[in-house]
């Protein structure tokens, strides 16, 4: 089964592209517009909290390796039902997010006159399935050199703009505490996917030598890149060559010129399913670790002769298409998808740092954690619709009142 499993490299295929992902798309003009000419101190801080976020998850998935991640770390530490109040936070997350990666894509093929954002989505949903089902070391090739061609254009097209067309790198406006705090909360969508690295710890080589080496490649080539387009975009002087809203597509005009919304559209395509990867195929062996405790039907716990949960993959193809009619019902857009995730995929993360903190014995790492749970729950607060925030506490209460009457039976068996 060795030749089966993923190596560091394949691995952070897995990793450097998710992360890029639709967040590399889409935040660096949002961000630049709310927080003008201190955008990129927001990116700077954002890139400190993904360190701090790598490195927790980074140690939980080689301390409790297996399909479960970083839930089998929260059941050390917080109670079986726990751990699955946050299994079900993240597969409802994922659910919505994986949709709205779809769509992102298909907004960038949808300007080449191919079709509809939508009627993308529904052709990548299946193309994306079929791959999933694939052996996990040839997945891990293709979303390895998915990331590297992708993170590379991103790379170069951002500091050729900035070489190029260099606009004065003044500060002309006030800091702003309200703006930048909203400007930090939006970038949050930047980080999600590293509480999935442990779904995979037991599809690596060597567990603790493989996520080490990968995560410490992942964040340096993520950092880079992000950086370099946030700065192109803030201080790329777009006038002469570009009319409209500002995208990244304007920032790679200077590397392809014409032939830009062509190659956006292609990176578009392959950083959205390497998110989709990793989101799904992580929740498909979350919901099959689930089904073997018998909290799921049992059926969703088979495997392929490839060891691939192929039901649990089906399941999510059935629920990622449930939402994109949804969305063509009307019942939802890609910003209140993307909203509706973040609040779900927040909570759960929120859950596992709680457990790193208590697990990682160094006090800086307890007190940044301490740091970055008010930020989540900040961002819950905030962000998150009612229809959220009351199937998030409804979760809340069953599985805490039935955590609470676990751990009284146990004292009482123990006395």
């Amino acid at each position: 089964m060795k030749q089966n499993k993923m190596g560091a490299l394949a691995l952070s295929g897995f990793i450097i592209g998710p992360l890029l992902g639709s967040g590399i798309l889409i935040l660096p003009p949002i961000v630049f517009n709310i927080a003008k000419e201190w955008a990129i101190l927001a990116w700077v801080v954002m890139i400190m909290i993904s360190f701090m976020v790598a490195f927790i998850f980074g140690f939980i998935s080689i301390q409790f390796p297996g399909d479960g991640g970083a839930t089998i770390a929260i059941a050390h530490v917080f109670g079986t039902y726990v751990k699955r109040l946050a299994a079900f936070y993240l597969i409802i997350g994922v659910t919505f997010g994986a949709a709205a990666v779809l769509l992102t894509a298909g907004q960038y093929i949808e300007k080449l006159n191919f079709a509809s954002s939508l009627t993308v989505s529904y052709i990548l949903l299946p193309v994306c399935i079929t791959f999933l089902l694939a052996r996990i070391n040839v997945l891990g090739k293709i979303a390895f050199a998915m990331s590297i061609i992708s993170a590379l254009v991103l790379f170069v097209g951002g500091v050729k703009s900035l070489l190029d067309h260099p606009k004065e790198m003044v500060i002309a406006t006030s800091f702003n505490p309200a703006d930048f705090s909203y400007s930090l909360l939006i970038l949050f969508w930047a980080i999600f996917g590293w509480e999935i690295i442990g779904n995979y710890s037991a599809d690596v080589i060597e567990p603790k030598k493989t996520i080490t080496k990968a995560i410490i490649v992942s964040i340096l080539a993520i950092s880079a890149v992000n950086l370099v387009v946030a700065a192109a975009v803030q201080w790329t002087d777009t006038s002469a060559f570009w009319q409209g809203d500002l995208t990244i597509t304007a920032i790679i005009t200077s590397l392809f010129g014409n032939m830009s919304n062509l190659i956006m559209a292609t990176l578009a395509l392959f950083l959205c399913c390497s998110t989709y990867f990793l989101y799904v195929g992580g929740i498909s062996r979350l919901v099959a670790s689930l089904a073997k405790e018998n909290v799921l039907p049992k059926l969703l716990s088979k495997r392929s002769h490839n060891d691939v949960p192929y039901v649990s993959v089906l399941l999510m193809f059935l629920l990622n298409l449930m939402v994109l009619l949804f969305v063509q019902a009307g019942l939802f857009d890609l910003e209140k998808l993307v909203a509706f995730a973040n609040s779900f995929l927040t909570i759960n993360a929120l859950i596992g740092i709680g457990a790193g903190i208590v697990l990682i014995k160094n006090k800086w790492i307890k007190v940044t954690g301490a740091v970055l749970s008010v930020f989540f729950i900040g961002m819950l607060v905030y962000h998150s619709s009612t229809v959220s925030l009351i199937l998030m506490g409804a979760l809340a209460v069953y599985y805490v009142c039935k955590q609470i009457s676990a751990n009284r039976r146990n004292a009482k068996a123990v006395s």
